[in-house]
């Protein structure tokens, strides 16, 4: 997306994923995805590109979620966040169901001034199902460097300790780019930013829905007063 008046440039593109623009101004636009087929199957390899112009806000709103059925597959997101920009993502479960060897792959660049707040939630398995295997990597990085750079790799189906143990979700809320208030309890990055993570056995025991409307509000994500 790029700045312009009187409504913001938007190319949406239908891939595996299907975007649908739900608002859009000059400089906020906010989308929902969701999948345009059944996915994740096996030898599916989803790729998800955005691009947020300069001085710009994109919200993007799952719908759904995504399954990642027995097999192998690949999950993999690419964005790149202008000067002054903002990417909002409050991404919905992302489930490796039994027999299922997913691959998921996050890089993130943020440019000048840019800012980035991120939902990601990762299960093993459906209710009452021992889920399947993980290779999860993320690498968020700025002008100066890394942000912050994880790999998880785990197996439902042996738990180690140290990484998941006998937890089946991993629920996180990642900041970068801006100092949140309220970061009690939570990593806070040397490069600017934190991350709030739940580990638990149900997705609804998690109570990162707080912080995440926490940090939300310390971004201030809202129409520019230019677009008033």
């Amino acid at each position: 997306m790029a700045a312009a008046e009187p409504r913001a440039r938007v190319e949406l593109v239908v891939g595996p994923l299907a975007p649908r623009l739900v608002e859009r101004s000059a400089r906020r636009v906010v989308v929902a995805v969701a999948a345009s087929q059944m996915l994740l199957l096996d030898g599916d390899a989803a790729v998800i590109e955005v691009e947020v112009g300069p001085g710009c806000t994109l919200e993007i709103e799952d719908v759904g979620g995504t399954v990642a059925y027995p097999g192998r597959s690949g999950w993999r997101l690419d964005a790149r966040v202008g000067a002054g920009a903002r990417l909002v993502w409050n991404g919905l479960p992302f489930v490796v169901t039994a027999g299922a060897h997913a691959e998921r792959r996050s890089a993130i660049e943020l440019g000048p001034g840019a800012a980035l707040l991120l939902r990601e939630t990762i299960v093993l398995g459906r209710h009452g199902e021992v889920g399947g295997a993980i290779r999860a990597f993320s690498a968020i990085a700025d002008e100066s460097g890394p942000v912050l750079v994880e790999q998880l790799e785990a197996d439902a189906t042996a738990p180690e300790p140290g990484v998941l143990g006998g937890h089946r979700v991993m629920d996180s809320v990642i900041a970068a780019g801006y100092g949140p208030g309220d970061t009690a309890g939570a990593l806070v990055l040397d490069a600017g930013g934190a991350v709030a993570r739940h580990l638990g056995a149900e997705t609804h025991a998690s109570g990162l829905d707080r912080i995440w409307e926490r940090w939300r509000a310390d971004l201030q994500v809202r129409e520019p007063a230019a677009d008033a």
